[in-house]
């Protein structure tokens, strides 16, 4: 593996900086026109009337589309069938789509969009999930529980009698805003032999050809749809996309001319999916040495309005409630319920940061009552090869966790770590270890295929076009390097296009930190049925035995007589001779067996582990948190590119500073109040903290070249580890987020919410 383990610059970095690289704000076609939401102002209730008459009056107003417009099924559920594409008469959020507003300019879209009036007859909204779980009439959809999984292992009741210690505690954690760079946006495309172009900004392009393909009754090989260069994503670009293109789709075909969207920060926030709050309940069973011997856990999720992706964070969250430990008995509910809020969805992570936020406070708060140090007792538990996670799934290979615990405490000198507890500033170290499952996992299974096609040029130019994207992780340039060095050639020679679904088959959304491990199998299929094309083609160019062919660092050399060619002269000779020189590959995951009545099983083909160490200071004057350093230590199974690993690192561990420390999400009825960056506090290069990389490698069998996904992982475990090192510094168990100063100086007053 020459290239394999480097770290590369990225291909896309100068562009970017530079600013050459052109997002969708910068791209416009022939005849564009521009659309503007019409969105619900009320929480909960009917429309009975929309009046267009001011609107109208807007020069440059065109037409105004809505539910009456839309040729076939009036739906974008992504999983449950439970979201019209425009409300038809009911409106369930502050945000819920009532219209799309069709202008000459961007300005006079808004300004029209701002004039429609709508007349409702307003019912009472459930604005929490206490209130949702309770209700008895009038529910937001048939009922008011939006789906549910659970965990059934052992039995609890038995094993909290053989437990020398119980104990129990509630969590909560709140909304996170994605705030990508780049708002929602898209440009449709009407063609003239019925088909409809579609340029976005996405991260799941199949998503939204099958999604307008249902809107309007006709194949997905009618919609094409191409990744717009992106800015930003983190779950958010995962489903919302699809709505947004298939609303200016119905206006585009309607008027017969292209159709730009792109929305404000301010609509943006307000229509668009959060990371769901949740509320947990941990009952956890203990012998006196700190070893786990049963728990009852209770996770609840607020929805919003509608499920969009809640079916697989409620999964994703109940697979992994009890973290990276063994337990021998364990039931998990996990629930969520529909609100009258803007609806949560995807976001980094998929609820595996809620869960690690529970289940990290909880090892905490079992290792101070047992008075044990919270790395022992984390080690004492801890999965190792040969163990069973509790989903009862017995872990043999690629097991890194108890080496992450090691390393980051290690180099956080955890043992010698002083507090030193004088004055206004507290010191505090908390710990926090995770595991994530790789791609979508027993639940998602039938859709976890990934594609990609390879055209080798006659120059010797290698285009890969793959079903995943880019969109700012920093996936071209594993692409390139994965590549690269199953064909034995130049980095300089592979030239990554921009993601189309014209060009690879259905791909699966890009979410679950699928990218690597997908594509980096899908090039390995492709480049083994290419592989022997090309040396058979090398040995009858240079006259021996197709077994005597190498091809290394851009060369093709006879083994035997040494003699060598470069790889663009192989290519042009295959190219003349009429040689296939193209070739698609394909991967699935594993087969998973798995009970989803029981939750017990295979949840997911194979687990990334890391643990996060923080080291804080709290102010008891003011009750900020300052987060000085973060310890973190990944098992990565193979590092594609330590520097790309490195950068995620960095990345998550900001993002998931901002959720514990600065971001407060809040609404009123609904409107959300904190609608920019004066007043939902997004971390600032001042507020996030030194982060540490330590690369553990444990080969994932199953994974190209070993690798496993750090997407996701690299955001788990920051807030449970902040949470704690708090907690630790003030002697106070910290149990809700974000901690914000009011929230510390409460605690710190007595007055813990």
């Amino acid at each position: 593996m020459s290239i394999i383990g480097q770290s590369l610059t990225r291909p896309d970095a100068a562009r970017k900086t530079t600013g050459e690289t052109r997002f969708l704000t910068d791209i416009s076609v022939e005849n564009m026109v521009h659309g503007a939401p019409v969105f619900s102002s009320i929480p909960f209730g009917k429309f009975t009337k929309i009046g267009l008459l001011l609107a109208k009056e807007v020069e440059g107003y065109i037409d105004f589309v809505s539910a009456k417009d839309i040729p076939a099924e009036n739906q974008i559920g992504v999983i449950i069938p439970d979201q019209p594409l425009f409300a038809d008469k009911t409106v369930r959020y502050v945000g819920d789509s009532i219209g799309l507003v069709v202008a000459k300019t961007p300005e006079a879209a808004m300004a029209a969009s701002r004039l429609v009036k709508v007349d409702y007859v307003e019912e009472n909204p459930y604005l929490a999930i206490d209130e949702s779980r309770y209700a008895t009439e009038n529910f937001i959809h048939k009922s008011n529980l939006a789906c549910k999984h659970r965990v059934r292992k052992g039995d609890p009741d038995s094993g909290f009698k053989e437990a020398d210690h119980i104990f129990e505690a509630r969590f909560k954690t709140p909304y996170q805003e994605h705030y990508y760079l780049e708002p929602q946006a898209c440009i449709v495309i009407p063609e003239k032999d019925g088909k409809i172009k579609i340029l976005g900004s996405l991260q799941c392009p199949f998503y939204i050809q099958k999604a307008v393909a249902r809107v309007f009754g006709i194949a997905t090989n009618k919609i094409l749809v191409e990744q717009a260069p992106t800015g930003g994503a983190f779950g958010g670009k995962e489903d919302i996309p699809s709505e947004v293109c298939a609303r200016a789709a119905v206006a585009a075909v309607k008027i017969g001319l292209p159709v730009k969207v792109v929305y404000n920060r301010r609509d943006d926030i307000q229509l668009t999916s959060k990371r769901h709050p949740f509320q947990m309940h941990y009952k956890v069973g203990v012998k006196h040495d700190g070893t786990l011997v049963a728990a009852n856990i209770l996770l609840e999720e607020n929805a919003g309005a509608y499920a969009t992706l809640s079916t697989v964070v409620s999964y994703r969250s109940a697979a992994q409630a009890m973290g990276p430990y063994v337990i021998p008995h364990i039931h998990v509910d996990s629930n969520s319920y529909y609100t009258n809020l803007p609806p949560t969805g995807a976001f980094r992570g998929f609820g595996s940061p809620q869960a690690a936020f529970g289940h990290e406070r909880m090892m905490d708060i079992i290792a101070d009552k047992l008075n044990m140090d919270p790395v022992e007792i984390r080690l004492k538990n801890i999965v190792k090869p040969g163990s069973e996670t509790q989903t009862a799934q017995v872990l043999n290979e690629s097991v890194g966790a108890e080496e992450t615990i090691i390393k980051a405490a290690k180099q956080a000198q955890w043992d010698s770590f002083d507090p030193g507890q004088s004055g206004r500033y507290k010191h505090g170290i908390g710990i926090s270890t995770i595991h994530y499952g790789n791609c979508l996992g027993a639940a998602g299974w039938h859709m976890d295929g990934s594609g990609v096609n390879i055209k080798i040029s006659p120059s010797g130019d290698v285009y890969v076009a793959y079903g995943l994207v880019e969109m700012g992780q920093g996936s071209e340039t594993v692409v390139i390097q994965m590549t690269a060095d199953a064909l034995g050639v130049s980095p300089n020679r592979v030239i990554v296009l921009p993601t189309d679904s014209a060009q690879v088959p259905d791909s699966g959304p890009a979410v679950a930190s699928r990218n690597v491990v997908m594509t980096g199998n899908a090039i390995r299929n492709a480049t083994e049925k290419l592989m022997p094309i090309l040396k058979k083609a090398a040995s009858e160019l240079m006259g021996c035995d197709t077994s005597e062919i190498a091809i290394v660092e851009d060369k093709v050399t006879d083994i035997e007589s040494g003699t060598e060619i470069t790889f663009h002269e192989l290519c042009d000779f295959m190219s003349k001779s009429n040689v296939s020189m193209e070739f698609t590959g394909w991967w699935h995951t594993p087969k998973l067996e798995y009970n989803a009545e029981t939750g017990i099983g295979e949840a997911y083909f194979s687990y990334s582990f890391a643990t996060h160490i923080a080291k804080v200071r709290v102010d008891t004057l003011t009750g900020q948190v300052f987060v000085d350093k973060i310890i973190a230590a990944h098992d990565v199974g193979k590092a594609i590119n330590p520097a790309g690993i490195e950068g995620q690192v960095e990345g998550g561990s900001a993002q998931g500073i901002g959720w514990a420390t600065t971001e407060d999400f809040k609404m009123d009825r609904g409107v959300v109040t904190t609608p920019n960056l004066s007043t939902y506090l997004l971390p600032t290069a001042l507020d996030v903290a030194e982060v540490e990389t330590i690369i553990v490698e444990k080969p994932e069998p199953e994974g190209p070249w070993g690798a496993k996904g750090i997407g996701e992982p690299s955001i788990i475990p920051t807030a449970g580890a902040i949470a704690n090192a708090v907690s630790s510094a003030l002697g106070i168990q910290m149990n809700e987020i974000p901690l914000t100063p009011e929230r510390v100086l409460n605690a710190i007053n007595g007055k813990i919410e």
